[in-house]
């Protein structure tokens, strides 16, 4: 749903900076039938999927979080998590995603330019889900989703997005 909702914001801006469109061109004949039906395209990928922006060096991003929301059986809204700088370094099979919490997250590659973390909070008092998302070589997104062990019916998600700072 977020991939879509970019893609829709990406495409207005785009349509906003294009040029007005030429005169149509007459209408010509239209093709005799054939047996052979034409090849049926195949569905584009997201920049995200076609091109691998993930960083290659050890770099750091400045990160900002959604207010977030509770999800399932909550006893109250969502406590905001840790977010600003992060230290991003890139591994064969993925990246550590080292922010103010104690551990770092080792998030195992998922697709070109896409990473995932589930397992254990940093501090163990929960389990929690990161997916980030490399949209070129200054932009990131994460979805992040935490269940605490005290409210097992009860899902905190919140939506970062990053901004490339500089290379460590």
């Amino acid at each position: 749903m977020l991939r879509l909702l970019i893609v829709s914001v990406l495409a207005l801006i785009l349509a906003s900076c294009s040029p007005a469109p030429a005169a149509m061109p007459a209408a010509t004949d239209t093709p005799e039938p054939t047996a052979t039906p034409a090849p049926t395209p195949t569905p584009s990928a997201t920049a995200a999927e076609t091109r691998d922006a993930s960083p290659s060096r050890r770099s750091v991003w400045d990160t900002q979080v959604s207010p977030g929301e509770a999800l399932g059986q909550c006893a109250g809204s969502a406590p905001l998590p840790v977010y600003g700088l992060v230290q991003i370094t890139p591994f064969e099979d993925g990246l550590e995603w080292r922010n103010q919490e104690p551990q770092p997250y080792r998030m195992k590659r998922v697709a070109p330019g896409v990473y995932r973390f589930a397992g254990p909070s940093a501090i163990n008092d929960g389990v929690v889900t990161m997916t980030v998302t490399f949209w070129g070589e200054n932009s990131l997104s994460m979805v992040r989703e935490f269940t605490p062990n005290a409210a097992p019916g009860c899902t905190y998600r919140h939506e970062y997005t990053g901004e490339f700072k500089w290379f460590r």
